[in-house]
């Protein structure tokens, strides 16, 4: 609450990359489109999207929203160069400094409700919803033998393809509860994903901003701890064995860790070196169905069982998208890279200053929205020398061995030819 005294995000725009979002009184998204079933992404059977989406933006229910803070004047955007065509998302993008109109239900407004606690980290900021993957979608018997068969509807090219058309849309804020994990030693290609964050980031100047990823969960396997001995490393890159995308692309992405209720890292936030900062990932509260219920875990998947609780880092990059459409809010003059600085500088930082299971530390918004903080440079500076630095020239081949073996042969063949006129000689004597 102390945060919305400065910010409450109003009119930031932040892309919700999930398995959708399902519109209620208290969540009220924007149409983004569809890369599952091809809708408009107004629709989450599984529940994560709209969980994710309602610790960004959820409404308060039985008192009232915060009071919206004087919108500054609009964000500059950089000039848009023609881009692809992005496929199988059917929303038109906004026109320039225009909000897109809220779609949700219509009519009498609900009886008031008692509260349950649940708002929004960034109440007054509206969500696009981009339904990109679904854990629901997947082929009921799938075959042991058959890879193809256990996959379920998203892939690294739609990710890639669904980061680009946020971008497009407008979004200042791009979140992206997904992961996508390889081995280091079986790397997948992750070409177009990059780009795709570069464009967002540097083209479009939108915050991206990703989960670090869960162990045990779709192919994540957590890294080793960093070694302390080894000062020319001391993000630990050498001794990587997962890694995490997009996360692993930091210059454009700041990925996210997750922490229980005491700050500390819970076990499942998977380590890496690319982790920029941490927030909540326990205790999650968020919104399902079209009744706007709160609801905080996934309903028993047969009868008999138990819920299981939210937990984990979609939930935490959840948080961080909501810091930083309040950043985004309070300070239109900063670049993406300048809001990720700021979020990162104000963070409580772990014991080492930076880790691989935190990062620069736990997000505090107050911080974020009131420190004195030097803005720092406008893009990342790995990311111009990365992108923009041809590689250098092949050397040209050295042929200094085979010149001399072929000046000794030559040397050899001549003594020879001598030798043998020299014998020619003497025997015609």
């Amino acid at each position: 609450a102390r945060a919305w005294r400065h910010s409450t995000g109003n009119g930031v725009r932040v892309a919700v990359i999930d398995s959708g979002v399902n519109p209620s009184p208290r969540l009220r998204p924007v149409a983004g489109g569809d890369y599952v079933q091809g809708g408009d992404g107004l629709s989450d059977c599984d529940v994560h999207g709209t969980v994710v989406a309602a610790i960004i933006a959820a409404a308060p229910q039985g008192v009232p929203m915060p009071a919206p803070m004087p919108p500054n004047r609009p964000r500059a955007h950089p000039d848009d160069p023609p881009v692809p065509a992005v496929t199988g998302a059917p929303t038109a993008p906004p026109r320039p400094n225009e909000a897109p109109a809220p779609v949700g239900p219509t009519g009498p407004a609900p009886a008031p409700a008692p509260t349950d606690g649940l708002v929004g980290v960034a109440p007054h900021a509206t969500v696009i919803a981009i339904r990109q993957s679904s854990d629901l979608f997947r082929p009921a018997d799938p075959s042991p033998d058959d890879a193809g068969s256990r996959e379920r509807a998203g892939t690294v090219a739609t990710l890639a393809r669904s980061i680009v058309h946020a971008a497009n849309l407008g979004a200042a804020v791009i979140n992206v509860s997904v992961t996508a994990c390889a081995s280091t030693a079986d790397p997948i290609d992750q070409g177009a994903l990059g780009a795709a964050v570069w464009y967002a980031a540097t083209v479009k100047d939108a915050v991206v901003i990703a989960a670090a990823g869960n162990e045990g969960q779709n192919g994540c396997l957590q890294n080793p701890a960093f070694d302390p001995l080894n000062t020319e490393d001391p993000r630990d890159w050498r001794q990587v064995k997962t890694v995490s995308a997009p996360s692993v692309f930091s210059d454009y992405v700041l990925s996210v860790g997750a922490v229980d209720t005491t700050g500390a890292p819970i076990g499942a936030s998977l380590a890496g070196p690319w982790v920029g900062v941490a927030a909540p990932g326990v205790g999650i509260v968020g919104l399902a169905g079209a009744t706007g219920t709160a609801v905080n875990g996934y309903a028993p998947a047969r009868p008999g069982e138990a819920s299981v609780p939210f937990s984990g880092t979609s939930f935490s990059a959840a948080y961080v998208s909501g810091v930083a459409a309040l950043v985004r809010a309070k300070y239109p003059d900063l670049s993406a890279h300048q809001v990720i600085h700021r979020i990162q500088q104000t963070a409580h930082n772990p014991a080492r200053g930076v880790d691989n299971q935190v990062g620069f530390g736990v997000v505090d918004p107050v911080a974020a929205l009131t420190f004195d903080v030097p803005p720092g440079e406008r893009v990342a500076p790995g990311a111009q020398s990365r992108v923009l630095v041809p590689p250098p020239a092949a050397p040209p081949p050295d042929h200094r061995a085979r010149n001399v073996a072929l000046v000794f042969a030559t040397a050899l063949a001549a003594i020879a030819v001598f030798a043998a006129a020299v014998a020619r000689g003497r025997r015609a004597r």
